[in-house]
């Protein structure tokens, strides 16, 4: 809703990545019962229900607009989308107050006039769309609301930039080196069951010298086994779930999994091959090589990014009170 620049796309999409990273982090039972009006404490910073409030409706807004309001109560691994999109605000802003913070230690700042700059842009939008003003009007989504968001998508991009550069990762050459060996594609087959017992037991097959591939016609659910005997061939980053993915793309040539649960059941994956960037200079056009390489190095940044996310999570003191969620 509230756009500074193709950059701050980016940022969004990192924040939304992060979503769920925080799991766990909840009220202890037991505990003494906090003001309902807090919803979360970061470090002893409480994070109020007016602001999560103000944020759930611009996302409500847009999921009214995907899917319609019949989305809110339909349920996903026993949760509806509202208790599941509720959870995924709040986690937003525990993470946004996680980076203020840490940039606060690291004096870390944004300019106000950039503020200023990106509001009156904003402004000028905003009265330009009748229904996006009277929205903005009807839930309480005030000059200081605005100028809070953009000032927290500027200072994400700063904190980038000051971890890239860290890290090395602005560097032109450390990073072409990083690129040259990111593996951006890999092969694998894998069997499907929906008991994890039935997948251990495939897997001691397998180790004892069982054919996957007859093992895969026999036992797996996927229904695209019929046509494949399970092999997926090549594919990349993004174009599986992520426990699949995650697992794949961390193994080795010729490697048997244990067990990967997905909403989809129990998967054993066996790695069949592996691709870099440079595999693929013989492969594909230069343009095309082009986007791979920028396309990994967006995600070897967002990789440190989020690495640093999880150190700030696994060292501050969170604490959620989703019951506080009205």
């Amino acid at each position: 809703m509230i756009q500074i620049n193709k950059k701050m796309i980016s940022v969004t999409l990192i924040l939304i990545l992060l979503i769920g990273a925080l799991a766990g982090c909840s009220n202890a039972g037991g505990a003494a019962k906090v003001d309902e009006n807090v919803v979360a404490k970061v470090n002893g910073k409480e994070i109020d229900y007016d602001s999560f409030k103000k944020n759930f409706s611009i996302i409500e807004k847009r999921y009214n607009e995907w899917y319609t309001e019949n989305i809110w109560s339909q349920e996903i691994n026993g949760k509806t989308v509202l208790e599941i999109v509720k959870g995924q605000v709040l986690d937003k802003l525990v993470t946004e107050e996680l980076i203020n913070q840490e940039a606060q230690k690291k004096g870390i700042s944004v300019e106000d006039a950039k503020i200023e700059e990106a509001y009156n842009g904003f402004k000028e939008r905003l009265e330009q769309d009748e229904e996006l003003k009277k929205f903005y009007e009807e839930n309480n989504l005030d000059e200081s609301f605005v100028k809070d968001q953009i000032k927290m998508g500027l200072l994400v991009q700063e904190y980038e930039k000051a971890l890239f550069d860290e890290h090395g990762l602005n560097d032109k050459e450390k990073l072409d080196e990083l690129t040259k060996d990111y593996v951006v594609q890999v092969s694998a087959k894998h069997i499907l069951v929906k008991d994890e017992e039935l997948a251990k037991e495939i897997i001691n097959k397998i180790k004892a010298g069982g054919d996957f591939t007859e093992l895969a016609k026999e036992n797996s659910k996927d229904p695209s086994v019929k046509d494949n005997n399970g092999d997926l061939g090549y594919f990349p980053r993004g174009a599986m779930v992520k426990q699949f993915e995650e697992a794949a793309f961390s193994m080795n040539v010729g490697e048997i999994s244990d067990p990967v649960k997905t909403d989809y059941g129990y998967h054993i994956i066996k790695l069949e091959g592996k691709k870099t960037i440079d595999d693929l200079k013989k492969e594909v056009s230069e343009e095309e090589l082009e986007l791979e390489k920028q396309k990994a190095e967006a995600m070897i940044k967002q990789e440190e990014f989020i690495k640093e996310i999880e150190k700030l999570k696994s060292e501050g003191n969170i604490e959620k009170f989703e019951e506080n969620l009205k």
